[in-house]
């Protein structure tokens, strides 16, 4: 004859005893299941961006739907705002706190050329440029003493 074995069921207590009770991390592990499971009001449900080939860009319905828009924690989007000529470059922080930046944008066309790309140096009035020598004149003039003391000349002495 053959042996049987007694197989429990896996809800059954064993032993008699009562099943044990999950520790910290067991009880965390079942709690983040749960909220990934059924978002609750601790997690807000993150705006979906319209489906579709959008070419990698976010739109959102003005400034409120960009301040609603999550952004991970280190990281920058560009929302591009579907009602103004807007684009907003919103960041968090590795704390996860938000910043936002506002950008306008126009369109350029022949009406209103691109700008220069390098501007003019200003053209510099050479009638006003005073030069080494007549800056020594003037300040001994002013100053009451000789333009330029004559230079010595220094002897050559041999060594013998």
């Amino acid at each position: 004859m053959g042996q049987y074995y007694y197989i429990p069921d896996p809800g059954e207590p064993r032993g008699g005893f009562a099943p044990s009770v999950p520790d910290q991390l067991a009880q965390l592990r079942q709690q983040q299941m749960q909220r990934t499971m059924m978002p609750g009001p601790q997690m807000p449900v993150q705006p979906q961006p319209p489906q579709g080939d959008s070419g990698g860009i976010i739109w959102v319905q003005g400034e409120a739907g960009a301040k609603a828009y999550h952004v991970a924690p280190g990281n920058t989007v560009q929302l591009w705002d579907s009602e103004n000529t807007v684009i907003y470059l919103k960041s968090a922080d590795m704390a996860g706190m938000p910043s936002m930046r506002v950008l306008e944008y126009t369109e350029r066309n022949a009406a209103r050329p691109a700008p220069q790309q390098q501007a003019q140096p200003p053209q510099i009035d050479m009638s006003n440029v005073v030069t080494w020598d007549k800056l020594d004149e003037y300040l001994a003039e002013r100053l009451k003493r000789p333009a330029k003391a004559p230079k010595q000349q220094k002897e050559e002495t041999e060594n013998g």
